[in-house]
């Protein structure tokens, strides 16, 4: 019987301590809406493909773009670590206009960077629901944050899921930077030694480093435009 009441005893304070702690616990996740129009889970794990930080919880257009769905027919877009090393870091970005109709594959960004202007496409058929206020006073956010603060725009799609059939994800979108970066170096290796380290990784800003042509020639061969 003294064992019982003990247990119970345990049990009960047990349930208090509890309902304090929760009571208590400090509010970790919560994102104010209006602070944050667009909460990214900034906490993803990163994973590295090939030198690349490439998350998995994205898919991924071959013109280097990442798709989120947030929704039955909404997600957000903005450009890979690719694409943001290839175009260097952003000095201004021509977001396009709320209401804008856009196909898979068309040009509707515009990125400036010291090496010059660089078109990013849209990875998904739809209509710009929203563009990213912050990148007009801060337009390096999308070069330094790609995955996160810096994301471009939210696309309403018709067939959101028809479109994201059409990316890649997983062991594919792997397989595919691998493949890039493959493509890069040859081409770097090609056009001048002098934008890869001792161990052969492209330094940090070697786009500054190419001639404008090359450098455009780039660009165009793997952004798709």
């Amino acid at each position: 019987m003294t064992v019982i009441i003990v247990l119970l005893m345990v049990s009960m304070f047990m349930t208090f301590d509890y309902i304090l702690g929760r009571r208590n616990a400090p509010q970790g996740a919560r994102v104010d809406a209006a602070a944050d129009p667009f909460p990214m889970p900034l906490s993803v794990e990163p994973v590295w493909v090939s030198g690349y930080q490439l998350p998995e919880d994205r898919l991924y257009h071959l013109g280097h773009m990442w798709v989120r769905p947030l929704g039955a027919d909404t997600a957000a877009v903005g450009m890979d670590d690719f694409a943001r090393r290839l175009v260097g870091s952003a000095k201004s970005i021509t977001l396009p206009q709320v209401g804008s109709r856009f196909a898979a594959g068309q040009p509707a960004f515009r990125v400036v960077s010291d090496r010059g202007g660089a078109n990013l496409v849209t990875p998904l058929t739809g209509e710009v629901l929203e563009v990213n206020p912050r990148l007009e006073a801060q337009p390096t956010l999308a070069t330094d944050e790609p995955y996160g603060r810096g994301w471009l725009a939210k696309i309403r799609s018709r067939d959101l899921a028809s479109g994201l059939r059409n990316l890649l994800g997983g062991s594919l979108a792997r397989r595919w930077t691998e493949d890039a970066r493959e493509r890069l170096d040859l081409n770097l290796v090609a056009l001048s030694g002098s934008v890869l380290q001792d161990g052969g990784e492209p330094v940090a800003d070697f786009a500054r480093h190419l001639p404008a042509d090359d450098w455009r020639r780039l660009v165009h061969e793997f952004l798709l435009n």
